[in-house]
């Protein structure tokens, strides 16, 4: 029926709204999570950066104030005094990042060095990188890594220009960097992949939390967009962190400046091993909001089906299970609604049937209207024919089609021919007949005036003696 139908559909369009909304709350509620988690881990990314970068520059400000307490001294000394190389022979083993000691030479070709390693005669002091480069300043700095060849560990050379005469000489000491790879290694962890120390101008990979790259050049590590892209970061000054697209996913990289030496320190944080935890989370919770709207979906579709079945019983007439005056009357709006002006309506009352009730008994009389509501819905079986029963012997049909007047005559005279047929024989003392009003729905603009135009035909068909059929 188009009535339940529609009630089907409104329920069905309930669900349709409340699943789309609950799966939308959830979506953002996930991307909410999703962005407060990748805050969090860029925070904290941030700040294990900053505090293995200063770790790192604890360590080199720590080396270069050590090596400068050397320097004083040997000014301080003189180059002629033995102390001097007594002391500079005691700098041998004294510390971890310098375990060689210190050394230093001059322009005059003369040459000392604390672990006791004596050069070949083709030696030039003064063409060596080390003494080119401590030539340049008066305090100790770092200079350019270097791989050394005898350990293969990756090293710097620290080196100052001593205040001595008559000679130019220059004090240096080779600084391996282990503490900075140690520091590398340390900072990977919990979701951070990649830590490397890096120097400014020849990109010169000095520490790196995989080994196989210390001693590299940034620059030369072409097959690796993620290096590629640090190394564009790099040449754009871009200090601090930023999202940049790797091998495999999006990373977070932070650059720090370590101060005192020439060096970066980068960190890298890998997107998708940040959400992955959160997806063995999400996922699940997905499965049950597509589980709940499931259930929702079921549970909603029974309660309709409860609620139609409770309102279908509302609107149907006890005895004869036709609808009653508040279904009919529904229902030939919605009929007038979708085709207006098309159909006719008919009221339909059971001649003499009080007799039956006084004579018979009231069961009888019940049967008899059961017979009746009977005959009319085998009678008026189209799709768009709707039968009632509106109260006591009156019944109402509504056929919701196009017929012509002609038909519509043929139609009732048949009618009134089968109620006689049904009832003369059983009741023929009583004469049960049937007087019908019919209104065409054509000449009436709403179904007031409709159910008013067959209720006046229906008068004047009983006033000109029953068993008859007006039709306005």
């Amino acid at each position: 029926m188009k009535a339940k139908r529609r009630y089907i559909w409104a329920n069905i369009k309930l669900v349709g709204t409340i699943v789309p909304v609950v799966l939308i709350m959830i979506v953002i509620y996930f991307m909410l999570v999703r962005r407060e988690v990748l805050t969090l881990a860029r925070e904290k990314l941030a700040l294990r950066s900053q505090y293995y970068a200063e770790e790192i520059s604890t360590w080199a400000r720590s080396v270069l104030n050590e090596v400068t307490i050397y320097k004083t001294m040997i000014e301080q000394l003189g180059l002629e005094n033995e102390t001097t190389y007594t002391l500079m022979a005691a700098s041998a083993g004294s510390h971890d990042a310098y375990p060689y000691g210190l050394y230093m030479g001059d322009d005059l070709g003369n040459y000392f060095d604390s672990s006791g390693w004596v050069p070949e005669e083709d030696y030039v002091v003064s063409e060596r990188d080390w003494y080119i480069e401590g030539l340049t300043h008066d305090q100790f700095a770092f200079g350019e890594p270097y791989v050394d060849a005898m350990t293969g560990g990756t090293c710097v050379s620290v080196t100052c220009r001593l205040n001595t005469a008559p000679a130019v000489t220059v004090l240096s000491t080779d600084v391996y960097l282990d503490y900075a790879s140690q520091l590398a290694n340390a900072v990977t962890s919990d979701n951070i992949e990649h830590a490397f120390f890096v120097t400014r101008e020849s990109r010169l990979i000095v520490a790196d939390s995989d080994a196989a790259m210390v001693g590299l050049s940034l620059n030369s590590q072409s097959d690796s967009l993620l290096y590629l892209n640090i190394s564009r970061l790099l040449d754009a000054e871009t200090i601090g962190q930023s999202a940049i697209l790797g091998d495999e996913s999006v990373f977070f990289v932070d650059i720090n400046v370590i101060p005192d030496t020439d060096w970066y320190f980068i960190t890298c944080m890998n997107r998708n091993e940040v959400l992955k935890d959160l997806w063995r989370i999400e996922f699940p919770m997905l499965l049950l909001a597509v589980i709940a709207c499931a259930v929702l979906f079921i549970l909603t579709s029974l309660f309709s089906r409860e609620m139609i079945s409770i309102r279908t019983k509302a609107q149907l007439d006890p005895l004869t299970k036709l609808l009653n005056r508040e279904g009919f009357e529904e229902l030939v709006h919605l009929s007038l609604e979708d085709r207006p002006g098309q159909g006719f309506l008919m009221i339909i009352d059971l001649d003499n049937f009080k007799l039956i009730n006084d004579q018979l008994g009231h069961p009888v009389g019940d049967q008899v209207l059961k017979d009746f509501a009977s005959i009319l819905e085998n009678y008026f079986n189209r799709n768009k024919d709707i039968v009632s029963r509106l109260a006591g012997d009156e019944f109402a049909v509504f056929v919701g089609r196009d017929i012509t007047a002609a038909e519509t005559e043929s139609m009732l005279n048949k009618f009134i021919s089968i109620v006689h047929q049904t009832f003369d024989y059983k009741f023929p003392h009583q004469k049960l007949s049937a007087s019908i009003g019919a209104g065409a729905a054509s000449h009436c603009e709403s179904y007031e005036a409709l159910y008013q135009a067959a209720d006046k035909a229906l008068y004047e068909a009983k006033w000109n003696g029953k068993d008859r059929f007006q039709i306005h």
